[in-house]
């Protein structure tokens, strides 16, 4: 595919005969944290702009790459960026809180666009003419760029609340729902920019705990009383007959695959440790307790 051009933009350009903005979101999958649009106006000429060489779909670029190009569409374009909270996505469901974002996004804008591009199949409630562009952050280098701006705002954000809230990994997951923070959530709660209607949150905030104790295993595991507690489709908790947690059933593209987990003296999970780390690594048929066990009962090859 070639790169993003103003293609899309001229045409409807013409066809309203105004300004156009192109919008883009980022952040609809995570557990964690708002999610964000941007809205970008850019230059007729901002195809010719060596300072946008590379510009694309933000998830198509590196964090360094997302780093250079934001800068560069902050001073070239006309930026407005909105967002829609956790509590929101709770309450309206994450589509419509996406589209809300959006409307505040062209809201934000210095002067209101007489028409937008937007990113995907649903057009926001904006008062001017929108077109959705199936791929637009692929072919639109307004969309592209509101892709960026979106995502880096987004990025900035969860970092900083990483740091308020320390032991989700939100530095590096951006709240998305990695085998980390699933395990933090277990430990430590959801907080205020949880979203208790997104998986496994429902589940974990039903029932605190979910009855067994996230503490460190040391002594013996008897592997004919595992259980297993499923938190997601791909992600199953595995536990030792006194309910303590000591490892992970994690699918992967082809096969499911346990990793033994152990706890450091803070309490914080460790991959590859615990009571049964002589046995991390091992695939297993099928989540189920007795796949489980026939797993980590069989002696290791070699």
């Amino acid at each position: 595919m070639p790169p993003p051009d103003l293609g899309f933009e001229r045409e409807l350009a013409r066809e309203v005969g105004g300004v156009v903005a192109g919008i883009d979101e980022a952040g609809r999958a995570p557990l964690a944290g708002p999610v964000m649009a941007a809205a970008v106006v850019l230059p007729a000429d901002a195809g010719d702009e060596p300072r946008l060489d590379g510009l694309t779909d933000s998830k198509l670029l590196s964090a360094d790459q997302r780093e250079r190009l934001f800068p560069e569409i902050l001073a070239l374009g006309q930026v407005g960026v909105g967002a829609a909270s956790a509590a929101e996505i709770d309450r309206v469901n994450i589509h419509n809180a996406t589209l809300l974002a959006m409307c505040r996004a062209a809201a934000a804008l210095p002067a209101a666009p007489d028409a937008v591009l937007v990113d995907g199949r649903s057009a926001p409630p904006i008062p001017c003419p929108v077109r959705t562009v199936i791929g637009g952050d692929r072919r639109c280098l307004s969309v592209a760029a509101a892709s960026v701006v979106a995502k880096v705002v987004r990025d900035r954000l969860m970092t900083r609340l990483a740091i308020r809230y320390p032991g989700y990994g939100w530095e590096t997951n951006k709240g998305y729902g990695t085998e980390e923070h699933a395990l933090a959530l277990l430990r430590l709660g959801p907080t205020r920019h949880h979203r208790l209607t997104f998986a496994p949150l429902p589940e974990i905030v039903d029932r605190p705990g979910l009855g067994m104790r996230f503490v460190a295993c040391t002594g013996p595991v008897r592997i004919g009383t595992m259980t297993l507690v499923r938190l997601r489709e791909d992600l199953y908790l595995a536990c030792d007959a006194r309910s303590r947690h000591v490892g992970t059933l994690k699918r992967t593209a082809s096969r499911w695959l346990f990793r033994a987990i152990g706890y450091d003296a803070d309490g914080a999970p460790q991959t590859g440790a615990g009571p049964l780390a002589d046995r991390d690594g091992r695939s297993v048929d099928a989540p189920a307790d007795a796949a489980l066990r026939l797993a980590l009962s069989r002696r290791r090859r070699g």
